[in-house]
């Protein structure tokens, strides 16, 4: 890839507009955190100092303490103050780059794309706030990682690693997940972003663990139109895009009720696991703005919603 083809790559997957909807918001933590300090989040020190660092604009559910109501009424919208005393965030991103991932539905942008997009917004706001953040690009052809780190360097790093290489081979989430879990990273957030098209056993247990440690863990689950709504009504020819060897030919028509039962009971069965584990579960769909979707998820976990 040339430098030229990078830059124009990076640019596409955090454009200005991205940015320009993320700009107010804010990746709190729901749980108490340990980590450096200069983050946004609750920590669990005492006695550190209470110098004031930056204002920012309220969202809906924040405490009210920090409200700065001077300021407030000067510019007629909420601010409140931002503090050296609160402690960073470690946000690890966990990006399925299997070859299911490439799955795309007429002018919708490929599951692939769109957790780049997620990815890359997420990077942006978690070190526009000062935490720190480590990515995992999860394939059989090599699972990419990125450290945690909280330069604002790091951002560029974590752009390139995402377009670099396009999504290929077979799934290797859980293998990445266990990884995070083995390193026994600090208590922080764990992002997963995948179709979850997989038996979700394994993963589910890895991601168990971590929340019984301490992470909070972030389900992002890409879906596509023709995978969600199977519109199908003919023999059609299926091929495994993990697996360019298996090929089916099959009557759509008898096939569809069947595959969307089995479909909509694994994605029940992620909600479930999700609201018994307390982790938060977001659904998108690719022809929706991966930066909206996005940024109504903040406002509705400032509120304390899931």
């Amino acid at each position: 890839m040339t430098a030229q083809h990078e830059r124009s790559g990076v640019d596409a997957v955090l454009p200005a507009e991205a940015k320009d909807a993320l700009k107010h918001l804010d990746l709190y933590a729901r749980r108490t955190v340990d980590g450096f300090l200069y983050g946004l989040h609750q920590s669990r020190r005492i006695g550190v100092s209470t110098d004031f660092d930056h204002h920012a604009l309220y969202v809906p559910g924040a405490p009210l303490k920090h409200v700065d109501w001077k300021m407030s009424a000067r510019h007629e919208k909420l601010f409140v103050k931002r503090y050296r005393e609160e402690t960073a965030l470690a946000v690890w991103l966990v990006v399925d780059r299997s070859a299911s991932m490439l799955m795309q539905s007429g002018t919708s942008r490929t599951k692939y794309d769109c957790a780049c997009r997620v990815a890359a917004c997420l990077a942006y706001l978690s070190l526009k706030q000062r935490d720190s953040v480590g990515l995992a690009l999860a394939s059989d052809t090599g699972t990419a990682w990125l450290p945690i780190r909280g330069a604002s360097t790091h951002l560029v790093r974590i752009l390139e690693a995402l377009v670099a290489k396009p999504a290929a081979g077979a799934n290797r989430t859980e293998q990445a997940v266990r990884a995070i879990l083995e390193r026994g990273a600090r208590r922080g957030l764990i992002v997963v972003i995948s179709d979850f098209m997989e038996d979700p056993t394994a993963l589910q247990a890895r991601l168990a663990a971590l929340g019984a440690m301490g992470h909070e863990v972030l389900l992002f689950h890409l879906r596509d139109e023709t995978e969600e709504e199977f519109p199908f009504n003919r023999w059609v020819e299926f091929s495994d895009l993990e697996n360019a060897a298996v090929r089916h030919r099959l009557d759509a028509v008898t096939l569809r009720n069947i595959y969307l039962e089995e479909y909509r009971a694994l994605m029940d069965e992620w909600r479930a696991w999700a609201k018994k584990y307390n982790a938060h579960f977001v659904a998108a769909r690719t022809d929706a703005a991966m930066e909206t979707v996005l940024a109504e998820y903040l406002v509705r976990r400032g509120g304390g919603q899931g």
